[in-house]
């Protein structure tokens, strides 16, 4: 093992500081969750000292930094970095003034915590920890993906601690986000586990407290299968702040250690495979768990394998490298999902990167009324909200399955780390959050310069384009309700229209319609849809004007 330097030594000192100032922000938000939906009944005296606390943690950290030879052992503009971190920091007395008046709910409480405080001192913490030139890769990913799994679990605290309180296990909506929470849990630890060292497995398991987390593990097992209400709350708020805070001091102490080895273990170990041992960890599916569960079996086609050409094909991982695309696909999940499958909520941290192999996902937003205001209608090969993957934060929106789809999903903080690593993957990024851009403008222009009837012809001249019927007749491809509010109009006046192509000779079904002859929706192809028609630029193109823009736009 290589000898840490006294700048070595600086840094992760810093670390743990910062690490402190993340753990004690953490409790406070946990207390303020109890101390909140109690409207002030309990939890008081543990929140105004945890929140003393916490200003001591950032007292000791600030004298830190202030140090000459710290300073200088700090990466370049790093400092800045800090500066801009204690200016943050001074927001705390205003949230704490707002909650001892009672003047803000419970989720704006979580949301300032995490995003104002918690978030950026953990990227602080990872960017820190990535620069200091002695520190080993592979481990400084072990520990960033470490750091957010610790995060999930601290809102796991916060989160469950009003769920028992205020009852909200009986919401489904609040279960759909707990469930989505022990996802991203889930999946922030198998990164961890792929990249630790054996013995870093080896401290987590012998650390952490076995009883508080059986019984974290048997919540989290009862929400996962939509057990009754009663058989979930068998604790109160209290004892379900105490589990997670006895959980979560154990990882304090592991992440200490994660520190003090970032400079490297011995080659032969980070080369060995970092599986856990039996014991209390073990129930954590693998990183593929789901996509490669006959990998095993001689002979046995999975269905990573059978959609492998596919994703080959798909402009996400276009020019990639053989090996570079089956390193990132072995962390690649592939599952079935049920019609009204809620993926991803609004506000939530995105944990996977989903792209849709089979099926249909809407991408939506709720409205004062109750209604939906459908943003996108993703189809096969199309991704899932991958801005918020890149730039790892809440997506705005949410997304749900609409009929049964088959999606691939890979996990969020390793195309992030990929991304670093691989320009090309970085351009395909790029290139697809640009494409989705255009795609919005044009869909915004669709909805507000053309008619109901435009509209409606645009969508089965591109859904005529995409099945390429032999007979005319194109299947819908999910409810006319659906259709109707992707195209920004109410069912009645969707149906208006099709009469209205049923005059013209148009065939209208329940679930299909049949094009009359080749040439019937013409009229109402734009520059994308031409893009896609075999006949644009040719003789038997009615719209030349189309193809000469599509020219010009690949020129």
């Amino acid at each position: 093992m290589t000898k840490p330097t006294e700048n070595t030594l600086l840094v992760q000192d810093l670390l743990h500081r910062l690490g402190d100032v993340v753990h004690q922000i953490q409790r406070e938000r946990g207390c303020a969750g109890l101390f909140l939906d109690s409207m002030g009944k309990i939890f008081t005296e543990e929140l105004n000292a945890q929140s003393k606390t916490v200003d001591q943690a950032i007292a000791n950290l600030h004298d830190f930094c202030t140090r000459r030879d710290v300073k200088n052992a700090l990466p370049a503009n790093f400092e800045g970095r800090l500066n801009f971190l204690f200016v943050k920091y001074d927001g705390l007395t205003e949230l704490r003034d707002k909650m001892r008046l009672l003047a803000m709910r419970y989720t704006q409480a979580l949301n300032t915590y995490t995003f104002n405080f918690i978030i950026p001192t953990i990227d602080a913490m990872i960017e820190l920890a990535q620069r200091e030139p002695s520190h080993n890769s592979a481990l400084v990913s072990a520990y960033a993906n470490f750091l957010q799994w610790k995060e999930r679990v601290g809102m796991e605290r916060a989160f469950g601690a009003r769920g028992f309180y205020t009852f909200a296990f009986r919401n489904q909506e609040f279960c759909d986000r707990f469930v989505a929470l022990i996802a991203e849990q889930k999946t922030y630890f198998d990164t961890f586990k792929a990249l630790a060292s054996p013995s870093q497995i080896a401290l987590l398991q012998e650390t952490v407290d076995t009883n508080a987390l059986e019984a974290l593990n048997t919540i989290n097992r009862l929400l996962e299968q939509e057990a009754p209400p009663g058989e979930i709350e068998q604790y109160s708020g209290e004892a379900w702040f105490d589990i997670l805070t006895r959980i979560i001091d154990g990882l304090r102490c592991v992440e200490k250690e994660l520190v003090r080895g970032l400079v490297g273990v011995d080659k032969r170990e980070i080369n060995a495979s970092a599986q856990s041992r039996p014991g209390r960890f073990t129930d954590l599916p693998p990183p593929d768990a789901g996509s490669r569960e006959c990998r095993k079996q001689p002979g046995v086609k999975t269905k990573l394998d059978q959609y492998r050409p596919f994703l080959r094909s798909l402009p996400i991982f276009a020019a990639l490298e053989e090996k570079d695309l089956e390193e990132l696909l072995a962390f690649a999940q592939i599952r079935e999902y049920e019609k009204d499958k809620l993926l991803i909520l609004r506000d939530e941290p995105v944990s996977r990167l989903y792209i849709v192999l089979d099926g249909w996902v809407k991408v939506y937003n709720g409205l004062e009324t109750g209604e939906e205001a459908i943003l996108q209608m993703l189809g096969s090969g199309e991704t899932l909200l991958e801005s918020a993957v890149f730039l790892n934060v809440p997506t705005p929106v949410n997304a749900q399955v609409v009929e049964r789809a088959l999606l691939l999903s890979l996990p969020a903080p390793v195309i992030r780390q990929y991304i670093q690593s691989s320009p090309q993957l970085a351009m395909n990024m790029l290139n697809t959050v640009s494409l989705r851009s255009q795609r919005l403008v044009q869909q915004i222009e669709l909805s507000r310069l053309k008619t109901a009837q435009e509209r409606v012809g645009w969508f089965l001249l591109r859904l005529a384009l995409n099945q390429k019927p032999k007979d005319g007749r194109v299947v819908l491809p999910y409810e006319k309700s659906i259709i109707a509010s992707y195209l920004d109009m109410r069912p009645e006046t969707f149906s208006r229209s099709l009469k209205k192509f049923k005059a013209e000779g148009f065939d209208v079904n329940t679930d299909s319609v049949r094009i009359p002859h080749d040439r019937a929706l013409c009229d109402y192809c734009d520059v994308e849809l031409a893009s896609q028609c075999d006949s644009a630029g040719t003789e038997d193109c009615p719209r030349p004007e189309l193809a000469d823009a599509v020219n010009s736009t690949d020129t």
